[in-house]
């Protein structure tokens, strides 16, 4: 497996949850690590906790929606150290809610974050992937990019699409020696939930316990060490996926039982 010692890696979404525990796993390899995201001051508290061990950490504060905010971003990457090797596409929001309720303006902040901010992204890394003949990109996606689930619409939708970009990548840029790996993990506890557009009394429903982000930033070290295609985590995320393949219209009777039992639970 290929020493991650040195390499250059920029993680999108890294001031809190999977980005966070991502960036310090990375240091911990040997990697330097480009931390991106919104706020400056939660960026330099993950820098700080960086510096511990050792290895330099770039703080660059970026809305992945706006696409020359994402350019001029690689621009300093570039200027800093002269080649990206990693790419590791977190950022990302959720929405919870009926679809017959889904505010516009909510619903395009999903999208432009968690799909046009992952395309901006690739597209400003693979000119320099492709220059150097090398270079891996990492979308962390979900399990409900391979089966939606009811009241998160827009946020599946997103991470299909993440999915379907994904492939097509994949096949794309194998001439160039630039592989493509999609992480695909259940629920996590990070301040995913927390966040204003996941606050909706349909939200008490889903209440169960996830894994952490540091179990999701192991796999996602593996999968940068052994340049996998896709890592779909945990048993139960397995079945849903498999389920899905095999018979749609069971996972639907399935997943509405479930929904339904959970709401009852509620009352």
């Amino acid at each position: 497996m290929p020493s991650l010692t040195d390499k250059i890696v920029l993680i999108t979404g890294a001031s809190a949850g999977i980005g966070h525990a991502t960036a310090v796993a990375f240091a911990r390899e040997g990697a330097t690590v480009v931390l991106a995201a919104r706020s400056e001051d939660r960026l330099q508290q993950v820098s700080d906790e960086i510096e511990q061990y050792g290895r330099p950490a770039l703080v660059l504060p970026v809305d992945v929606a706006d696409r020359d905010g994402v350019f001029t971003m690689m621009a300093r990457i570039m200027d800093s150290f002269g080649r990206i090797d990693i790419l590791v596409n977190n950022a990302g929001i959720g929405l919870v809610g009926p679809v017959v309720d889904m505010a516009p303006a909510d619903l395009q902040r999903v999208i432009d974050v968690n799909l046009f901010g992952m395309i901006w992204c690739t597209q400003a890394a693979l000119p320099h992937m492709i220059q150097q003949k090398s270079g891996q990109i990492i979308n962390v996606s979900s399990i409900v990019g391979k089966r939606a689930i009811p009241y998160m619409s827009a946020y599946c939708a997103s991470k299909f699409a993440m999915q379907a970009f994904s492939e097509s990548l994949r096949v794309e840029i194998t001439p160039h020696n630039i592989r493509v790996t999609v992480i695909c993990p259940p629920r996590v506890q990070t301040e995913f939930d927390t966040t204003p557009m996941m606050q909706h009394q349909i939200s008490q429903r889903v209440n169960f316990r996830g894994i952490t982000s540091e179990s999701v930033a192991s796999v996602i070290i593996r999968a940068a060490r052994r340049r996998r295609s896709e890592v779909i985590i945990s048993l139960p995320a397995k079945c849903l996926a498999l389920g899905q393949r095999i018979s749609p219209r069971l996972m639907d009777w399935a997943i509405t039982l479930i929904w339904n039992r959970l709401a009852h639970k509620q009352q």
